[in-house]
């Protein structure tokens, strides 16, 4: 008798093992040894998705050829799976093991992705009907959470629901991205407009989603606003009282107008003028802490903290949850189990201990009403929890870096906060008649107690000011029903405002525009599925959406975290205009569709069926509606508005626009301040060294002038050295290069111990 485990991956794998009390060595995929479970217990690892579906050519040869669109779309009558080459040994020892076992548990990831990665295997293994299979879902991969979930298997047949669902969603990613890619890509090229355009249905719909966000800054008319508001002193205080008189302006439209007629229609056309109080209350109040972190909210924390980029972030959680510190990070979800917060509560002091701050706090027990908000079921939970620690510590000893430490600080803060007093306040509110029709009404808080606030790490911009506990005037002390107050009159004056440029963040984070993508669809059915299902994808998902459109170079993202869309972007969603691929509804379609498929009352072939209609009616619509004139004209017309707006310079070889060139294809290594003319070589490029060439000194270089000092470059065995950099043309190679500006006023340090001109460094463009 045998159990076998099956872990997605093969650092999931390890830490079943460690939890279990497996012995393995080194980077192991596999261990076996007595356990709880069985006399004999076999961990095995697959790689995510250890099978896939084929590429096109096997189906046949000719798909080789990208550009022959003749023999598309293809619709496979039978889809066909193969182990990656570089995996099949894995697959081999998952077999081996999954035929002598008694018993399979699955312990993959629990999404419906995770569901389909078992399935796809077992299926394989052909051990779907022959085996006892059952499920694990560990949230965590420290020792308490692992053996409390394997304590505590659920059935399979949740998760084999969940699997043909994730298996239709593939098939009918696979038909789209593989026939309208290619369909398009080859279209363009037709034309003379080269690239790889992908096209697919989350990063296809999420481009659109941006585009719509610039289109609506594109299209922004400031208008004017006008509000009254007035002014009274209570208790030596100055106090602002808001009233319902506000308007905005619009097209065709005279506000200023509609704004005198109620002042006239109100008789509030003096100054000065005398109110009656009607309501004066103050009513003390609670805050309690918000729901534990998304991926996107410990991003921001982070952020925050320290300043850190996502990339960092990411990097830096993926460890902590690889080495059992936090939990699962790849999350939408901010609720917690039972379980979790209890364990919170229990390890309170050791946390405190362990973030050098003992006794520091008190434990706060909030009652079963105000926590429940905080809560999920195991059961409940889908894929994901909020971001936590584990009950594994982070102890002086452990073998970890200064980053992983901070953010499991901030983690730990963050968890906390549940079992710290609530933030409370004094909230007062004083409402005032000025007329038989016109109420004004005046708010603020008073800060009691600063509670769970005083956790939390402060910003990297230093401590912000504490909200004084003498913030603001109590109107109940000052004032009573029926009293009279004299109130000055004010009239402001504003204006609208655009949407700010769209950040990064704002696309996958929780209430981002990818979970709020119901906005942008008109049937009030599927607005509200979509909603229900919290938008398009999960955190995963929508980062991996949001990283392929830079990597396909719909979009660029600076160094804040901005995105713009690059004229490729722009043009692959204008040929998308009329199709469902790239409209949120087609998601929400298809998300009906998924709760149908793991319900059992829909198979995955119907939503296969329909998405095949959809490959089909885009071929027809691009044939009938092929335009090269019209697409050539307005991608130049892009292009050149583009490379205007991120011009850096004239190209000192041609006059050509200079732009900065991102090289996405490998993680920058040759990012560079380009020509934008395609027979011109000129480039600067953006690493010098260990230095980068900022925009600024860019700039100063294409005017002919130096950079600024650079200080501390690399030479060679580890010396360093500071010195201006200037272009110069080199005649023999016609190139332009960098070179040390040879001022006698600002030569290059030389680093101790080099003989004259042996460290020389230029770099060759």
């Amino acid at each position: 008798m045998s159990t076998v485990i099956l872990a997605e991956k093969p650092d999931q794998a390890r830490a079943y093992m460690k939890a279990l009390d497996i012995p393995f060595t080194g980077k192991a995929t596999i261990g076996s040894g007595p356990t709880f479970l069985d006399d004999k217990t076999v961990v095995v690892s697959a790689a995510g998705h250890l099978i896939e579906l084929v590429e096109p050519e096997v189906y046949d040869n000719a798909y080789k050829d990208r550009h022959n669109l003749a023999i598309l779309p293809l619709i496979p009558a039978k889809f066909q799976y193969a182990i990656m080459k570089d995996k099949q040994w894995l697959f081999s020892q998952i077999k081996k093991e999954v035929d002598a076992a008694s018993r399979i548990i699955v312990a993959t990831d629990k999404d419906d992705e995770g569901g389909a990665i078992a399935f796809n295997i077992l299926r394989l293994s052909r051990a779907l009907k022959y085996k006892k299979i059952e499920r694990a879902y560990p949230s965590a991969l420290d020792k308490q959470a692992i053996v409390r979930q394997f304590k505590n298997l659920e059935p399979i047949d949740s998760t084999w629901g969940q699997a043909q669902a994730g298996i239709a969603r593939s098939r009918s990613d696979w038909l789209i991205g593989i026939n309208l890619s290619r369909l398009y890509t080859g279209k363009l090229q037709s034309i003379g407009i080269n690239g790889n355009y992908a096209i697919g249905r989350a990063i296809s719909t999420t481009l659109n989603l941006i585009c719509q966000w610039y289109e609506e800054i594109a299209n922004f008319k400031e208008e004017p606003i006008y509000e009254l508001r007035g002014n009274t002193q209570i208790g030596g205080d100055d106090v602002e009282l808001r009233s319902t008189i506000r308007v905005v302006g619009q097209e065709g439209h005279d506000a200023k107008q509609e704004y005198l007629s109620l002042l006239h229609k109100n008789g509030l056309t003096r100054k000065h003028v005398t109110g009656r109080v009607v309501t004066v209350n103050s009513q003390p109040k609670q805050q309690q802490p918000p729901l534990m972190m998304t991926k996107g909210d410990l991003y921001k924390e982070m952020t925050r903290v320290a300043g850190w980029t996502q990339q960092r972030s990411k990097k830096v959680m993926q460890q902590n949850y690889e080495q059992g510190y936090q939990t699962y990070p790849r999350t939408d979800s901010g609720k917690i189990t039972r379980h979790m917060y209890d364990y919170l509560g229990e390890l309170f002091d050791d946390y405190l201990n362990a973030i050098n701050l003992p006794g520091k706090f008190s434990k706060y027990s909030y009652d079963d009403k105000q926590f429940r908000r905080y809560l999920t079921t195991e059961k409940s939970a889908g894929a994901h929890l909020g971001i936590i620690p584990t009950e594994k510590l982070m102890t002086p000893e452990a073998d970890v870096t200064d980053d992983q430490r901070l953010m499991w600080e901030v983690v730990v803060r963050k968890a906390l906060t549940l079992w710290v007093n609530p933030y409370t306040y004094v909230s007062n509110r004083l409402g005032v008649q000025i007329t038989d029709t016109l109420g004004m009404v005046a708010q603020n808080s008073v800060m009691t107690y600063e509670g769970w606030h005083k956790i939390l790490l402060p910003s990297r911009k230093g401590k912000k000011k504490k909200k004084s506990l003498k913030a603001g005037v109590d109107f109940s002390q000052h004032l009573n029903t029926g009293d009279q107050i004299s109130i000055v009159l004010k009239h402001e004056v504003g204006k609208t405002k655009p949407l700010s440029p769209l950040k990064s963040i704002q696309i996958y984070d929780r209430g981002g525009l990818m979970e709020k993508a119901y906005k942008y669809v008109g049937d009030e059915k599927y607005a509200r599925i979509l909603k229900e299902t919290n938008g398009i994808g999960t955190s995963a998902t929508r980062d991996q959406a949001m990283s392929s459109l830079v990597q396909k170079g719909y979009v660029n993202v600076d160094k804040k975290d901005i995105i713009t869309v690059t004229p490729a972007g722009w043009l692959i969603n204008h040929l998308l205009e009329t199709s469902d691929v790239n409209k949120p509804i087609l998601t929400a379609k298809w998300e009906e569709q998924y709760t149908l498929i793991e319900k059992g009352k829909t198979s995955a072939n119907d939503l296969i069926n329909q998405t095949a209609k959809i490959v089909y009616s885009e071929f027809e619509n691009l044939k009938d509606n092929w335009n090269p004139n019209e697409i050539q004209d307005y991608y130049q017309e892009l292009t050149n508005h583009y490379n205007e707006e991120i011009s850096i310079g004239e190209c000192p070889k041609c006059g050509s626009t200079v732009i900065f060139e991102n090289d996405n294809r490998h993680e920058g290594k040759y990012d560079a301040y380009r020509c934008t003319n395609k027979e011109c070589d000129f480039a600067i490029y953006y690493h010098f060294s260990n230095k980068t060439i900022s925009k600024s000194n860019a700039v100063r270089l294409l005017s002919g002038k130096p950079t600024t000092l650079i200080k501390n470059i690399e030479a060679r065995a580890g010396k360093t050295y500071d010195a201006q950099l200037q272009l110069i043309y080199d005649e023999n190679k016609s190139k332009y290069r960098l070179e040390y500006y040879k001022s006698e006023a600002n030569k290059p340090k030389r680093p101790k111990g080099f003989r004259k001109n042996r460290h020389r460094r230029t770099s060759r463009y």
